[in-house]
């Protein structure tokens, strides 16, 4: 029985086509945008995790003088995430890599060599990052070379004045063009380094640095400008639990398990979670804002539906005549109003997608569509039906069935 009510919906839907299309319209529009902000929220948070986390796999052990305070080792975690800027505390040893990569789990280990220092750029002084070059330093972030060479691409006896910049450098610093960069000379603590590659990195550790050749780091900073420690952890073995592993390790070679100071994990969370909290209560505003639009529109299929009854007053008296209930009448009308928004709510589901696929291509992001917003868009487009076609409906089934059979 049901599927003949869907069939005569269908029907009259197509009997209508430009009241459809109409109707339709805002439907279509409606859940196209709120499905498109919650999903654009999932992006959002996505962005905000991989900016302040960095790259997936690889975790920061941070050394502190209280493990206790939350609040200061936040701070050193934040440090870390974004470059390494922080206090020279002589606590970390490039030997301690050899034993972290020892862990089950572990692939790889980088102690993170950071100093931060007035570049002389054109007669204009910037602070900037500078990094110390490793053997493992391009591998363990998979640096890519977008022009020019790698420093150990040159003999040895050419590296001591060579450098490699980031592109954020070049365009945020420099101002120039890649092209135009290479060959350029910078001045670092008065000595001249000549540019002779440009890297490119999504890591926020990496991302707006100057990068020299160890020695030539070691000739200009402390040996012990060690910020923090680096690991790599493959794929299948938890995060926290391995990091965790390698924290106690980091503890065990420096005599710190049961001190006050000591080694700790880099915790992000907080700062994520407030961050994160900040574009849901956003996304739910500007969800509630689009919403009104379905309202509308929701008004908008009940006139169209109010006006369906007025002109198939005599079908309804003809049907109620010859035997149909008031229920039966009523559960036609809603049936359609239904179809109507459903059909809305999968062109708008589709529009939707559409838009977050070309917005995650362009981000050069890879972000599963998420499902469950597609199954509560075609529930809120079936609910939307149900309460706007109520009315329509209920006035249907009331008809007087002579003034209805008698009606023009």
């Amino acid at each position: 029985m049901i599927f003949e009510y869907i069939k005569l919906s269908i029907n009259e839907l197509f009997n209508n086509k430009l009241r459809t299309f109409l109707s339709l319209i805002g439907i279509v529009i409606g859940v196209a945008v709120v499905f498109t902000i919650l999903s654009i929220n999932d992006i959002a948070n996505a962005a905000i995790s991989s900016a302040i986390t960095g790259t997936n796999g690889t975790v920061n052990i941070n050394y502190t003088s209280d493990k206790s305070d939350e609040e200061s080792n936040l701070y050193t975690s934040f440090a870390s995430s974004f470059g390494g800027i922080g206090e020279v505390n002589y606590r970390f040893d490039p030997d301690d890599t050899a034993e972290l990569i020892k862990i089950d789990g572990i692939s790889d280990a980088l102690p993170h060599y950071s100093s931060s220092i007035n570049v002389s750029l054109d007669r204009k002084n910037i602070t900037m990052n500078i990094k110390r070059d490793s053997e493992n330093f391009i591998d363990f972030y998979n640096l890519e070379l977008v022009k020019g060479k790698y420093i150990r691409d040159y003999p040895e006896d050419k590296r001591m004045s060579i450098a490699v910049v980031s592109d954020k450098f070049i365009e945020n610093s420099m101002k120039l063009t890649i092209d135009e960069a290479l060959g350029k000379t910078i001045k670092l603590n008065n000595k001249l380094f000549t540019i002779v590659g440009v890297s490119s990195s999504n890591n926020s550790n990496i991302d707006n640095i100057i990068l020299l050749y160890d020695k030539a780091y070691d000739t200009m900073f402390s040996s012990g400008s060690i910020q923090f420690m680096s690991i790599k952890i493959d794929p299948g073995y938890d995060l926290n639990d391995t990091t965790a592993l390698a924290v106690d390790k980091m503890n065990e070679l420096h005599n710190t398990t049961n001190t006050k100071d000591g080694y700790i994990q880099e915790d992000l969370s907080l700062i994520i979670s407030q961050i994160t909290s900040v574009t849901n209560i956003l996304s739910i505003v500007m969800s509630i804002i689009a919403s009104i639009s379905l309202l509308i529109a929701g008004i908008g299929v009940m006139n169209i539906m109010l006006v369906s009854v007025v002109e198939r007053t005599k079908e309804i008296g003809v049907k109620r005549a010859i035997g149909a209930s008031k229920g039966a009448i009523s559960f036609q009308f809603i049936i359609e109003s239904s179809l109507l928004t459903l059909l809305g709510g999968v062109i708008g589901i589709i529009f939707g997608i559409t838009v977050i696929k070309l917005a995650l291509n362009l981000l050069d992001m890879n972000l599963p569509i998420n499902i469950s917003y597609v199954f509560f868009a075609v529930i809120f487009s079936i609910s939307l039906g149900i309460i706007f076609g109520f009315l329509p409906a209920k006035r249907a089934a009331n008809l007087n069935i002579i003034e209805a059979i008698q009606s023009e």
